[in-house]
């Protein structure tokens, strides 16, 4: 999700302009037969995913609300939207697209957990009905395509509740979190809370937007490597350039190769993905595809509007990056294919980002 809570902040200094160039991103056609590579025996090739699976709604009018009825009213907007962009018909468009590529790990931003509660009190009782939660509901789907992953590890980040018209409590969990493939040993897995994050108010009530990253150890077919994924702050450049600091800043001493994907909520050579770059990062798209923009986000946010003039992807903002002895051999965006939409949904507000590499040498 990109800077849907900026128009109201007054911590906010500046926001980024979406602007980014309008060429086609590749799309995910041809990604079953680039993961042929990962997937044969013996080889050194590993195939990564990032994949952003969006919250559902945008909830700028949540916190710009500045009386109790308009509080209410934005957030039976919200919730009624999550619905309309179901969780239960999209993940099947997701599932199908993993499944697809069959990547060794998958990187997941925004993976939420939606709750609900009847009659509403606000925050007083926590909500605990799930309605969504979008982990368990990935995975189920992909085991019924024969395709096995795990999630070896998970953050917890930005838990808020609110009332709604609707008589109802509305509870949204984010979440970061990897998945690694039935075949892939993973160890030693790291869940962090970024220090810096951003205040806001909501309702009158102070909320700190919690973001933040998890990591793995991996050992794959010989090689040992370490596996990271995370989601920048999107509606303060100053703060999401501290968190790409303190991400650089864990990963320093880490002799071994790293492969790091997420959404950085930065446009190629600036922000966050700068900061990165200078700890040592490469970014893998314009290795594969040189002058080709690879962009990734964003649809509108009801996902049941159609790519037009008005909606369509105009920034490249979600990555894999490599630091070691890591050729890349191919990469595709996913989820910009209008055939590939399920119940007339995209699968997100984001397309997702799969590369190949090879390792070692």
């Amino acid at each position: 999700m990109r800077a849907r809570f900026a128009v109201v902040l007054p911590v906010v200094l500046s926001i980024i302009a979406c602007g980014g160039s309008r060429t086609d991103p590749a799309t995910e056609t041809s990604s079953a037969n680039l993961s042929a590579g990962s997937m044969a025996g013996g080889n050194k090739v590993i195939g990564v995913m990032s994949r952003n699976l969006y919250l559902g709604a945008d909830l700028t009018p949540v916190i710009a609300a500045q009386t109790f009825p308009a509080f209410l009213a934005a957030t039976t907007a919200a919730w009624t939207m999550v619905k309309n962009n179901d969780f239960h018909q999209r993940v099947h468009a997701l599932a199908n697209e993993i499944a697809a590529a069959r990547p060794a790990l998958v990187g997941l931003q925004e993976a939420f957990t939606w709750r609900t509660q009847t009659p509403a009190d606000g925050n007083v009782t926590p909500a605990t009905t799930v309605a969504y939660d979008y982990v368990p509901e990935l995975l189920a789907a992909l085991a019924k395509r024969g395709v096995k992953y795990r999630a070896v590890a998970v953050v917890e980040l930005l838990d808020f509740e609110a009332p709604t018209l609707l008589g109802n409590d509305a509870r949204a969990t984010d979440h970061g979190a990897i998945l690694a493939r039935e075949d892939v040993h993973t160890s030693n897995a790291t869940a962090v809370v970024y220090q810096n994050l951003l205040p806001i108010r909501v309702a009158g009530q102070p909320l700190l937007v919690k973001r933040g990253f998890v990591a793995v150890d991996v050992k794959y077919r010989g090689e040992q490597l370490r596996f990271v994924s995370t989601h920048l702050e999107s509606f303060h450049p100053g703060i999401r350039m501290l968190q790409a600091g303190e991400l650089a800043a864990a990963l320093a001493g880490e002799s071994r190769p790293v492969i790091l994907v997420g959404d950085l909520n930065s446009h190629p050579g600036t922000e966050g993905e700068a900061i990165l770059a200078g700890a040592g990062f490469s970014d893998v798209w314009p290795a594969v595809h040189p002058g080709n923009d690879g962009l990734t986000c964003c649809w509108a946010e009801d996902l049941r509007i159609p790519a037009g003039p008005a909606n369509r992807f105009d920034e490249r903002i979600d990555y894999v990056l490599t630091r070691g002895p890591f050729e890349p051999r191919a990469a595709v965006v996913t989820g910009a294919n209008p055939a590939l939409r399920i119940d007339g949904l995209w699968p997100s507000d984001h397309g997702g980002i799969f590369a190949e590499l090879r390792i070692g040498d």
